[in-house]
This record gives structure tokens, sequence and C-alpha cells, in this order.
């Protein structure tokens, strides 16, 4: 499951939707824990990569990634856009419309890849 998170995503959506200095600083926290955990797997497994003997996997995330990543930026866009606007808009019901649809993708992306 670790090989399918990044912290660089989080990192993202905090840095356009999070205002909070609480908030950002637990993000901060959660990210050094992630990263933590991630070098100490590779250290006691002397791998380079997480998954790296899972072959299939690391070919599904290869063809994942570009979509979901591109969904991810587009649902904190998305997101950020739909706060500024007024309750009950034109505009924010398309933007609902468009959250929802990249909810699903990226759902489905990482339900696809196991």
């Amino acid at each position: 499951i670790l090989s399918k998170s990044d912290s660089g995503i989080a990192r993202h959506y905090e840095n356009l939707l999070v205002s909070d200095p609480e908030a950002l600083a637990l993000g901060s926290k959660i990210r050094e824990i992630h990263d933590g955990t991630e070098r100490a797997i590779l250290d006691l497994s002397g791998h380079d990569r997480l998954s790296e003997d899972d072959h299939l996997l690391l070919r599904l995330m290869e063809v994942r990634n570009p979509y979901v990543d591109c969904l991810n930026v587009l649902q904190a866009e998305t997101l950020k856009r739909l706060r500024q606007e007024e309750e009950g808009s034109d505009e924010g019901e398309v933007l609902k419309d468009a959250l929802l649809t990249t909810i699903t993708g990226v759902a489905n992306g990482m339900g696809n890849t196991g």
C-alpha cells in the first residue's frame, strides 16, 4: 500500500487548499512519518524502491500514475475554485460535477492497481 502513495501529491493538495497553521503542521508531520517509513522499509529490505520485486504492480503503477496524478491536480484545482464560488451558482454546479468526476477517476485508478 505504501508504494501506491505519494507524499508529493499530498503536499500539492495542502499547498493549494490548506491555510490553517495547525493543519499545515499536521500535514507536514504525516508526510515526515510517511517518508521515514518508506526509508525504513527500503533500508530493511535492501531495495532501491518499494515493491521492486512485484513487477506487475510496478508496471500497473507506471501506466496508472500519469493519469491519476493529473486527476489529483485537477481535483485540487477544482476544490480551490469551488470554495471560491457562491452556493448555487452555475459555475459552482459545473465544478461540483467536475469534482465528482475526478473523485471517481482517482478511486478507479487506485482500485485497479490492487
